[in-house]
């Protein structure tokens, strides 16, 4: 079993990539479990039929008590019919009302809960896919990386330069809890921006911290209108050249092999590199 993590600055494209690898796995015959990790509770809307209850409601429902609680309860199948029998499941943390409590805990509560349940074993999943908010200096939304539960993470970035902070964010965790967990970053997806350079930036970005672009999504109104209809290009523009650049993206994602511990840099060194290419 894969588990794999998604990382990336907020509205980056996270959870649409997410989809649509899961998409695209599931394509190829795979059971795939996908985990939205973000009190949004919308990672897996494109895979369903309707918003799915989160881990953490469905706990207060039962009023945590375990016991009383089933995978049934948690995870729900996706009614798309893939190629070649593959099939999706979906779960959500959910998280706490804005104000009252912290994200990254409900973060660890629903993985948690998965493990107590022992979904990973008892439904013999090919590919688990976390779909993580943000902000990985949460201890909780670094969990996957940090507890090991995905061992391969990618992280959404653009020629941004908030978008290339939370690379190197991302990157300093990896390094630091890699002896512990076997944490390593498979490479970069690009959801290009129209920032000035950005192609440049990117692959020279990539190259100073020792990873790969594993593909580069262009810039497009066709992705934008299907998200919002909560729908993934593959059931809504499925000729499309933006599905043939998801499936490419989820075939390169397949066959990777090349992990490693990124190098790191700090925001001074960034904003200095990111800068050279608008002087």
């Amino acid at each position: 079993m894969r588990q794999i993590a998604i990382y990336g600055k907020g509205g980056i494209g996270k959870s649409t990539v997410a989809a649509h690898l899961s998409y695209t796995f599931a394509d190829r015959g795979l059971k795939v479990l996908q985990v939205g990790c973000s009190p949004k509770n919308d990672s897996t809307r494109p895979l369903l039929d309707d918003f799915p209850r989160s881990i953490l409601d469905v706990l207060r429902d039962k009023e945590f008590d375990y016991e009383a609680l089933s995978a049934e309860d948690i995870m729900y199948r996706s009614p798309i019919p893939f190629k070649n029998n593959g099939v999706v499941y979906c779960a959500e943390s959910g998280g706490p009302e804005p104000g009252v409590g912290c994200g990254g805990k409900g973060v660890v509560e629903a993985i948690e809960t998965l493990s107590r349940l022992d979904v990973f074993k008892n439904y013999n999943f090919d590919m688990v896919i976390y779909d993580i908010l943000g902000d990985v200096v949460c201890g909780g939304f670094s969990l996957p990386i940090r507890q090991g539960y995905a061992r391969e993470t990618y992280v959404v970035a653009s020629g941004e330069l908030e978008a290339l902070y939370q690379v190197t964010n991302v990157s300093k965790a990896i390094k630091r809890f890699e002896a512990r967990s076997g944490a390593k970053l498979g490479g970069l997806i690009i959801n290009l921006r129209r920032v000035q350079n950005e192609l440049k930036i990117v692959q020279d970005f990539a190259q100073k911290i020792g990873t790969q672009i594993i593909g580069i999504i262009p810039f497009s109104q066709v992705v934008k209108e299907c998200g919002g209809l909560g729908k993934t290009v593959f059931s809504l523009a499925p000729d499309s050249e933006e599905a043939q650049v998801y499936t490419r993206i989820g075939d390169a994602v397949l066959a990777n092999t090349n992990l490693v511990i990124p190098n790191t840099l700090d925001f001074e060194e960034l904003y200095e590199f990111w800068l050279q290419y608008f002087a």
